[in-house]
């Protein structure tokens, strides 16, 4: 009656599934809401296979399956993190408002923020980001510049109000998040921080096994002057890259610098209005941009800072206008026709370089020479105003073409200079000057990373794949015959490995629910995504073969192939091979030497 929960010895009870809290089913719900139809797929698929199971709008509990993908992640986390000194802490969850007011962040971050009121009447923060909270608890332990450098980080669950939570565990209003910050006494250690961090982490994702590409950005609200991302290209993600097809420069498109190629010397002028909570215009100021380029509020936002409860709001004065010269004047002509004179701001337009850049491919740089003849050099403030498209050539090189892709974000890295610590007081003597500590701070999204991984691995609706460093079981064994060998299969599969990883060792699933049906645990075991799972069926019992299911992502076929004439079938999902169970150990051994590349370190079971 209890088939193999009950009798079999030597696999832990934590191995098999019957014991475990796995709701798999055909029609899962998803987050209905997403405004993405791969994420929302991802999302089903996530949940149909029983990994996560939704609480409340972009909350979510991670079920077993689901927590012992974050356990991996956060063990190469962990190991990646303890190379270059960093040391493991736990920070509050709560927060106190206090320092929020101190950096600013209180106001600016607005209604992002998760707050409540206590008993006493003090108002807390369900944290988001802890750098107020780490800063302060420098300033009060560290007093010696001797004590510099320092790596802190933790991994938690942080808070988000989202207005509209979408996309799973992209964007939830719930999230594990790990966020390491650096301390140094100088500017140029901290740089050099950064960077350390920056290999850190190229290493980190180099382990998950899914490819990534490392992007310069902004760094929001956030701050510092030096940011880069970390990107799983996927056509579901909600940022937009711009890559290089010559030097290879990649920014987001937010952050990106590109000229237009366009051989018009045309532009567009626009104004940009700063509006308080009751969209009172306060003032104005012209921008001038390349024809067919929008504004950048980001970059705009940079030259011209709003206070609390303040916004930019934009709006087309004019379009296709030729020359910088004639958009200027258009600029001033719509100035003066305002009935409130105070509104103007009384600074220079923000014009775009590239309308004067004599190295650009465009002849847009006839305009600067247009503004000079007319003497209006002095009323332009010259500066890279415009959000970067497709097809601009590159600012970096001039030879190659920026093309763009959509992408998951799955880290971010900030050189922070002295933001938090000047507004916290948090300061060294150092060579015989009292300085602020320059910070920096490192993010890795862990939950993010769990459905990103299934969002670029699966190929379809028949099931998830899992790369071998974070799958929840790198193997399955599945007995639909001969459940009295599965101990022998289990202790096969336990020893193999190549240059001492074994990947399989205490990493292995058994499918012992032999009250289901056949089909239903076949399409199980395809749903969960498992990379190697090992069917004892009727070959098993006449043959002694079994059949081996592949869904590891950029598994080289060709190499599997060449096992004693193995013949292995298949698509771009998974792939399959009858195997005398002799013959299992060569040729997952071969497997594993294929992977080679993405198992540089072991992930602890």
């Amino acid at each position: 009656m209890f088939g193999m929960r009950r009798h079999s010895t030597g696999i832990p009870q934590n191995s098999r599934l019957s014991w475990m809290l796995l709701p798999t089913n055909k029609t899962g719900k998803g987050d209905s809401k997403s405004s993405s139809i791969s994420s929302n797929d991802t999302t089903d698929m996530l949940t149909k296979a029983g990994y996560i199971h939704q609480s409340s709008a972009g909350i979510f509990t991670l079920m077993p399956m689901a927590q012992r993908v974050v356990d991996k992640i956060e063990r190469i986390v962990d190991e990646e993190m303890g190379r270059v000194g960093g040391q493991k802490l736990a920070m509050p969850t709560l927060l106190t408002q206090n320092s929020w007011l101190k950096t600013g962040r209180w106001e600016s971050t607005g209604e992002e923020l998760f707050s409540l009121t206590d008993r006493r009447g003090s108002t807390m923060i369900l944290g988001p980001t802890h750098e107020e909270e780490v800063t302060e608890l420098v300033r009060s332990t560290v007093t010696s510049h001797r004590r510099y450098p320092l790596r802190l980080y933790q991994t938690t669950r942080k808070f988000r109000d989202e207005t509209r939570p979408r996309a799973g565990l992209l964007r939830g209003r719930e999230f594990i998040m790990k966020d390491m910050y650096s301390f140094d006494v100088t500017k140029e250690k901290a740089i050099e921080t950064f960077w350390t961090l920056e290999a850190a982490y190229r290493k980190f994702f180099d382990r998950i096994g899914v490819p990534y590409v490392v992007a310069d950005a902004d760094s929001g609200n956030i701050g510092g002057t030096l940011s880069k991302e970390f990107h799983f290209v996927n056509g579901c993600g909600e940022d937009t890259l711009l890559e290089c097809t010559n030097c290879g420069y990649t920014a987001n498109e937010e952050r990106a610098q590109g000229v237009p190629t366009s051989k018009q010397p045309l532009a567009d002028v626009y104004c940009v209005m700063i509006q308080n909570a009751a969209k009172e215009t306060l003032s104005a100021r012209a921008v001038v941009v390349p024809k067919d380029h929008k504004p950048s509020m980001l970059k705009i936002s940079k030259e011209i800072p709003t206070g609390p409860k303040q916004s930019l709001v934009l709006a087309s004065i004019g379009s296709g206008i030729n020359g910088a010269g004639e958009a200027l004047d258009a600029a001033a002509k719509w100035q003066g026709s305002l009935r409130n004179p105070l509104l103007l701001d009384g600074s220079a337009a923000l014009v775009d370089s590239c309308l004067r850049d004599p190295g650009a491919q465009t002849q847009c740089a006839t305009h600067g020479a247009e503004l000079q003849h007319r003497g209006l050099d002095g009323t332009a403030s010259w500066g890279d105003w415009h959000v970067a498209q497709s097809g601009d050539a590159c600012s970096r090189c001039r030879s190659g073409v920026l093309q763009a892709q959509r992408s998951i974000e799955v880290g971010h890295i900030f050189y922070l200079g002295d933001k938090y610590s000047r507004a916290m007081e948090l300061s060294v003597l150092y060579e015989n000057k009292q300085t602020s500590v320059q910070m920096g701070c490192y993010g890795i999204g862990i939950s993010r990373i769990l459905q990103a991984v299934a969002e670029c691995c699966q190929t379809g609706k028949r099931g998830l794949r899992w790369p071998l460093s974070i799958a929840p079981y790198a193997a399955a064994v599945l007995p639909l015959v001969g459940a009295d060998r599965v101990p022998e299969v289990y202790a096969l599969l336990s020893e193999i490995g190549v240059g001492g990883y074994r990947p399989f060792s205490d990493n292995i699933a058994v499918d012992d629910r032999d009250h289901l049906r056949p089909g239903f645990r076949l399409n199980d075991v395809e749903l969960l995504g498992f990379p190697v799972t090992v069917v004892l069926g009727k070959r098993f019992s006449t043959a002694e073969e079994v059949e081996v299911q592949l869904r590891i992502p950029h598994l080289r076929l060709a190499t599997v192939e060449s096992v004693d004439g193995i013949r292995v079938s298949g698509d771009d999902h998974d792939c399959r091979a009858y195997v005398k169970l002799d013959k299992l150990s060569a040729f997952l051994t071969a497997v594993l030497q294929s992977l080679a590349d993405s198992l540089a370190a072991p992930v602890p079971k």
